[in-house]
């Protein structure tokens, strides 16, 4: 095979075997052996955690701040087109807590309208100013008292849930507005560290205000007690997707 027949992923992903070091990698290694001996491994264990857990956060926060949407677009398990197959021709969609606006102005390309809906003013008022799509309604409400009784084909749930204390009530509440429901909330299972953060009671959301991290079983527990019948479930960028339609025998 040619060079130019290998795909662009893997040429990106592979690296010499003998690598650059430098001195950080041999400095930092003296000083985690120093931490653990001042230390005691469990208490270093946590610094390194936490100092973790930090960093990434910081991380994530950066790179949005500097590649904005194109970042988010590819960070996490929800993927345009992804989106695409699930908007009918034609359809209508809602975006719950929509935020500024970024996957309300994507649907808008592949649905007949779009509603965007959020509590917060300002990301609404964000939203509008920076929307090119004249098929895409921007409003500041609760999406199961401000619809006048609207109903939609698809309902976009993208990192709302886990900000949700009693995710049940809105799953139950979102069968007489929608068809079909498209939810997105963070991967507990995607990072490895976490697993030690449990155990170790150190921080392993990934946002402050998360009232929950959620692994796949979850995703599928609460949609189905909800009445909702899974149709697909991945996981990608530290991210779950799921996508469930009504389950008909709960009607």
């Amino acid at each position: 095979m040619s060079r130019t027949e290998i795909s662009k992923s893997e040429v990106e992903l592979s690296m010499p075997r003998e690598k650059a070091t430098g001195v950080s990698i041999p400095v930092a290694y003296r000083l985690a052996k120093l931490g653990k001996g001042f230390l005691g491994k469990e208490r270093f264990l946590r610094f390194c955690l936490n100092t973790s857990w930090l960093f990434s956060r910081f991380s994530f926060e950066l790179g949005g701040e500097i590649y904005g949407g194109d970042f988010h677009n590819n960070a996490k398990a929800l993927r345009e087109e992804t989106l695409k197959t699930w908007i009918p021709e034609g359809g209508r969609v809602i975006d719950i807590g929509c935020g500024i606006g970024r996957w309300c102005e994507i649907a808008s390309k592949y649905a007949g309208s779009v509603v965007g809906i959020d509590f917060d003013s300002n990301l609404i008022e964000e939203a509008k100013r920076n929307s090119q799509a004249g098929n895409v309604e921007y409003i500041v409400g609760d999406v199961t008292r401000d619809l006048g009784g609207r109903t939609f084909d698809l309902a976009m749930l993208t990192h709302v849930l886990e900000h949700i204390d009693d995710p049940d009530i809105i799953l139950n509440q979102l069968r007489d507005i929608t068809e079909t429901i498209l939810v997105e909330v963070p991967d507990f299972e995607h990072d490895p560290l976490n697993w030690l953060r449990l155990k170790q009671r150190c921080p392993f959301y990934s946002d402050g205000d998360h009232v929950r991290e959620y692994t796949g079983a979850m995703v599928k527990d609460q949609l189905t007690r909800s009445g909702w019948h899974l149709l697909d479930l991945q996981k990608l960028g530290g991210a779950i997707l799921a996508v469930a339609t009504k389950d008909r025998a709960n009607q």
